[in-house]
């Protein structure tokens, strides 16, 4: 056979441009021909079956012929066609084009692709708006805001073999320049700021900027004019270290060949830190009771700063009463400031006014600061003043052979010098005494009088004498035995809350021992302020008050807690240690805070009879209800507003209710306003309209209506709670009560009759059975089970133990009857079974003392329901 030729694997063959295409020739001959050839154009290209091409170009495109030949004068051939497919090539005649103001462009883009775009459209960088289809562009009438880059952009859809359809796309841009000439410029930023010596950079740019690039050029004003000379060129203008000088208003405008742009302003603005113009002296020395002394710093800057005076690194405040600062204030061209301060050493806690005194020592500052930065100026002033006594107890207490420890603490300028005596010894360090001095750096000197293995001669008091070049005092000092230690003073109310109060004194000498402990005493007492509290609680307060105490171990200050919120309290405190106990302290009062304002329990308005109800909880407080409603005026607007103010007389032990007529709430519609003629009355009618009030009700205490509880708003409609109120709530309970008793009495007389009526009927039928069966038959007596026997005296302890188990049983009971010593029971097989009914008296007995039970129990937790409300 002659070769047949199949081409594969389709044809065409349409293969994606760099991907792969494998031309496929299939031969079928006898014999089978020796070589397979591939041609294109005539020109051999492969001799293999499959014939690849890696990565396919456009040029690849084209027929391709498969030819075999098995030597019987026939060569069978075929014929394939490559099929390139490529995405749109675009291609734009120019990359910029150039128009005028006003002139129509056309722009045309070329677009190849296998297959044909489906799509070709214009589109502009920057405007997702913009849209055209075709491959011309066409713009009429163009403006400078038409410019800018256009984009061509074609879209086909190609399916190569073996796969998917695909989306592909090119596109190509070209720059639109419209001549035209710059717009209005634009400083940015708007309002400069710099501070003196930064950089400081002014950038302007015209809005359209203009066609071809425009030129900037900068100017200033000069004596409050633009100065037509021109102090920079470019978009930018940088001032490199701005000064005072530097301030000003600046201007910028664009140009080119069409024309200028709008001019631009902007003022530049310099801030300059506070610098100080007279700093205070370093360190300066007075003298104690010198008058008038003063001290004063001057600083400029821009904006004006402010002035805060400090000493030791805390503001000094009118509150001290020991200074005063006056300060004058001098603005300056280019709005520079100048600010003097001085440091007065006045005020009515110096003695006559104006005297320095010892603690005036101390780092006093001047401390200028504005937005820009801060400035500060230090002084240490020393006062020279005679030695001055710090430690707080001139007591000491060693038991015998301890090293007893000596202190005289004093504050000196100059430096002091100590001496100790005893008597009329002076004493110096060596064998039983060691004197030894030292300083804090402040001014404050210590000397310690070590006395070892304390002796009873050793008890008494030594004198510190301490000297500077101004003065010298003597302290006297006592050693004296460890003992119980001194009552403390002082005692004050530090925080009050609404259960604690935070107390803080002076503790006294401890006598000697480090582990004293302080117990605060406290009870309740009747709250001063009677406003505050209800009569009847006020005497509920001072009734049954008996003293507490609280340990605060070594805690000074001491919380004291859990207290009563709203109550008033009477402290005091006392010492404690190993060796006694010290008197009490000074008593003070203190009440604690209120806790939380209650809100009305219930609350009803009657539009009808225009009846408020409350129904207040029980409280102490003395509190007021503020009654407020929806008020409509003169716009449709609506808004809540006062009504009424209502005064309670409440309860501390029950809820209390009251009812207040609101004689002025008149039920107008809406938007119709009205004067009542007083306070409270003067304002338009507060309801939403005539068939639908809305009403509020908040309590406050009554010294201060500004503390109140949150709002409850008042049910509308008669009120249901006088009503409930007819009949007391222990009343109620004793009704039910009584019902419950009666009811459970009726169950009970009912089951006995029922029991009693059939235990006569089982009577009945069991004197038939005792006639019947006299004579029982022997033959029914022989299959029984011997008979159980027991003792008399058994069977009596067993009643009188199981009393209750006798009763329920009627074998038994019938049984120790008939047999009083001793016996057996028979248990003949014709005894009839027991009757089936439900109601036998030994069941009635257990349910009885069930429901008995039961109905204790239920009258008791009655009880106790009763009590808590």
């Amino acid at each position: 056979d002659y070769p047949r030729v199949e081409i594969g694997p389709e044809n065409p063959l349409s293969v994606e441009r760099d991907q792969t295409a494998k031309l496929e020739c299939n031969i079928d001959a006898k014999p089978k021909p020796e070589q397979v050839k591939w041609t294109r154009n005539g020109r051999f290209i492969s001799s293999h079956p499959t014939h690849t091409i890696h990565r396919v170009s456009l040029q690849d495109a084209g027929r391709y012929t498969c030819s075999a030949d098995n030597g019987l004068d026939k060569i069978g051939e075929q014929e394939i066609t490559l099929n390139v497919l490529y995405p749109p090539i675009v291609q734009i005649e120019t990359k910029a084009k150039t128009a005028e103001e006003k002139e129509t462009v056309h722009i045309k883009c070329n677009v190849t692709a296998n297959p044909p775009p489906v799509t070709i459209e214009w589109l502009k960088e920057g405007d997702i708006d913009f849209r055209r289809n075709g491959d011309t562009l066409v713009l009429r009438d163009v403006r400078a805001e038409d410019a800018g880059t256009y984009i061509c952009r074609g879209i086909n859809m190609m399916k190569p073999y073996g796969g998917k359809t695909l989306e592909r796309e090119g596109n190509a841009s070209v720059a639109l320049l419209v001549r035209h000439r710059p717009g209005q410029a634009v400083i940015t930023p708007e309002k400069p700021v710099v501070h003196v010596g930064n950089s400081v950079s002014l950038m302007c740019k015209a809005d359209p900027p203009g066609y071809p690039d425009p030129q900037y050029r900068w100017y200033r004003d000069v004596g409050g004019e633009i100065s037509t000379t021109v102090i920079a060129q470019g978009a930018q203008y940088l001032i490199p270290k701005a000064g005072l000088s530097s301030e000003g208003k600046y201007h910028c405008h664009a140009s080119n060949e069409l024309g200028n742009g709008g001019m631009a302003s902007a003022t530049l603005e310099i801030h300059q830190p506070p610098q100080f113009l007279a700093k205070l002296q370093s360190n300066m020395i007075k003298r104690a009771g010198e008058i008038d002394f003063f001290v004063t710093c001057s600083a400029k800057g821009k904006p004006e700063p402010s002035i805060t005076w400090l000493k030791d690194d805390v503001e000094i405040t009118p509150e001290l009463h020991r200074y005063e600062v006056k300060t004058n204030v001098d603005k300056g061209p280019n709005g520079m400031v100048t600010v003097q301060s001085m440091l007065k050493f006045t005020g009515k806690a110096r003695p006559n006014g104006n005297d320095l005194i010892s603690t005036d020592r101390g780092q006093y500052t001047c401390l200028y600061e504005n937005e820009v930065n801060k400035a500060n100026s230090t002084m240490h002033l020393k006062i020279e003043h005679e030695p001055i006594v710090l430690h707080q107890y001139n007591k000491v207490a060693n038991d015998i052979k301890e090293t007893a420890e000596v202190l005289c603490k004093v504050q000196s300028y100059p430096k002091p010098e100590f001496l100790w005596h005893f008597g009329t010894t002076l004493l110096n360090t060596g064998g039983h005494y060691e004197i030894l001095t030292n300083s804090d750096g402040n001014d404050v000197y210590t000397s310690i009088l070590k006395i070892s293995n304390v002796r009873h001669q050793d008890y008494g008091e030594y004198h510190c004498r301490v000297s500077n070049s101004l003065n010298h005092i003597q302290v006297p000092i006592r050693l004296q035995p460890k003992g119980p230690p001194e009552k403390p003073n002082k005692l004050k109310a530090v925080e009050l809350g609404s259960n604690y109060a935070i107390l803080s004194w002076n503790p006294g000498f401890d006598g000697g021992l480090a582990n004293t402990k302080y117990f605060v005493s406290y009870r309740k007492i009747v709250i001063p302020n009677e406003s505050l509290m209800t009569e009847e609680c006020a005497a509920v307060a001072a009734s049954g008050a008996e003293w507490m105490e609280f340990d605060c171990q070594r805690e000074v200050p001491c919380t004291i807690s859990p207290l009563d919120h709203h109550q008033s309290y009477v402290f005091k405190v006392k010492a404690l240690n190993t060796k006694g106990v010290s008197e009490h302290s000074n008593e003070i009062t203190a009440t604690t805070k209120v806790e939380k304002i209650p809100i009305p329990l219930m609350a009803n308005f009657d539009p009808e009879t225009k009846i408020l109800g409350l129904n207040i909880g029980a409280t102490c407080l003395s509190m007021v209800a503020i009654v407020e409603s929806v008020m409509y005026g003169d716009t449709p607007m609506a808004a809540w507003h006062i009504i009424e103010k209502v005064d309670l007389q409440v309860n501390g032990h029950d809820p209390t209710y009251r009812e207040h007529e609101i004689k002025h709430f008149v039920a107008n519609r809406r938007n119709n306003g009205r004067s009542l003629g007083n306070t409270l009355d003067d304002i338009p009618i507060p309801i939403e309209d005539e068939l639908n009030p809305r009403v509020r009700v908040k309590l406050c205490l009554k010294i201060n209506h500004e503390y109140c509880g949150e709002y409850l708003e008042a049910d509308i409609g008669q009120s249901l709670i006088q009503e409930a109120s007819i009949v007391e709530l222990p009343t109620l309970i004793a009704i039910l009560v009584s019902c419950v008793v009666a009811a459970l009495f009726a169950v009970l007389l009912v089951m006995f009759c029922r029991c009693k009526r059939n235990q006569m009927k089982e009577s009945v039928k069991s004197k038939e059975y005792d006639i019947d069966s006299i004579h029982p038959s022997i033959v029914a007596q022989q299959n029984q089970a011997p008979p159980p026997y027991y003792s008399a005296s058994s069977l009596e302890n067993k009643a009188l133990e199981h009393s209750m188990d006798l009763a329920m049983d009627q074998n038994t009971a019938l049984y120790a009857s008939q047999q009083p010593t001793y016996g057996y029971h028979q248990q003949n097989a014709m005894i009839p079974p027991a009757p089936q009914n439900d109601c036998k008296f030994r069941t009635a007995l257990p349910i009885a003392y069930m429901m008995l039970g039961a109905l204790v129990r239920f009258f008791f937790f009655l009880a106790w329901l009763t009590s808590e409300i």
